[in-house]
């Protein structure tokens, strides 16, 4: 199943109403082209820290709940 990966941005809009994902594979099956969306996995990177928006670390956030449960006693 050979194909090609597309932006979706380059579509027409009435196609982009059925497809959410940023990257669509195009390929040719039995005389029919099938769009199929790709869900792509997130870099390790992106996935690194406790919260996504960067505000606090994993080590900081273990630090704080440490703090917590030593002072909350």
């Amino acid at each position: 199943m050979q194909g090609v990966i597309i932006d979706r941005k380059i579509l027409p809009e009435p196609i982009l109403s059925y497809i959410h994902s940023e990257k669509i594979r195009v390929f040719e099956e039995i005389g029919n082209i099938i769009l199929s969306p790709l869900k792509i996995k997130p870099n390790i990177n992106e996935l690194f820290g406790m919260f996504s928006d960067g505000k606090l670390s994993s080590a900081d956030f273990i630090r704080e709940k440490a703090f917590e449960t030593v002072h909350s006693s």
